[in-house]
């Protein structure tokens, strides 16, 4: 049987959105990015949404049974495109967590079941919005747990190049254990600075 289908809706690639100088970054310094080798001059501002969604997930600052394989989810928000320092800047105003992912000590696997059920909660959140934000996935966190230190693998890197490949998305690794975070962003996920807003 031949089945026929048609397009009803065709949607345009995300753009990032012109950085507006009215635009208030305040960060929380108590929560800064543990910075090793700068490789971008990008930025990641997390609200404190984002961080409560993240850090509840991961268990920061306790040793769990939940924590003690890896752990990830999504960065929802937008990106801005700040054209005077010739850098991206990521806001994100909420974070997705994966909890059907498969994690272990050493990966993370997101099937199509979990990101099917991510995406599923992303549009809800932008059916449930006043005011119409169409809210993007501008990365993805995940966690290395126990003595392990806070980088990108090869194999995130992979999923980086993969997955979150645009100049405009972020990758964010935590150890929850250790209370270290670092912050990437592009195709190569270059080391940028990463901060939680006070509010």
């Amino acid at each position: 049987m031949n089945k026929k289908f048609s397009i009803h809706e065709t949607v345009s690639e995300y753009i990032p959105k012109l950085l507006e100088k009215t635009i208030s970054l305040e960060k929380n310094d108590e929560y800064d990015s543990n910075i090793q080798k700068l490789g971008t001059s990008n930025k990641i501002f997390l609200s404190q949404k984002a961080k409560e969604a993240i850090f509840d997930h991961i268990d920061w600052n306790k040793d769990t049974a939940n924590n003690s394989v890896e752990q990830g989810g999504l960065l929802i928000g937008h990106s801005y495109e700040d054209k005077e320092n010739k850098r991206i800047i990521g806001y994100a105003k909420n974070a997705i967590p994966a909890l059907t992912a498969k994690g272990s000590m050493a990966y993370l696997k997101f099937d199509h079941h979990t990101w099917k059920l991510m995406m599923d909660i992303l549009d809800t959140m932008n059916e449930d919005s006043e005011k119409n934000e169409d809210l993007q996935v501008i990365g993805w966190y995940h966690t290395h747990p126990g003595r392990l230190s806070v980088f990108m693998s090869g194999t995130d890197l992979n999923t980086q190049r993969t997955m979150f490949s645009k100049d405009w998305q972020f990758a964010i690794v935590l150890n929850p254990q250790k209370q270290i975070w670092r912050a990437f962003s592009e195709s190569e996920a270059k080391e940028c600075n990463g901060y939680i807003l006070k509010s």
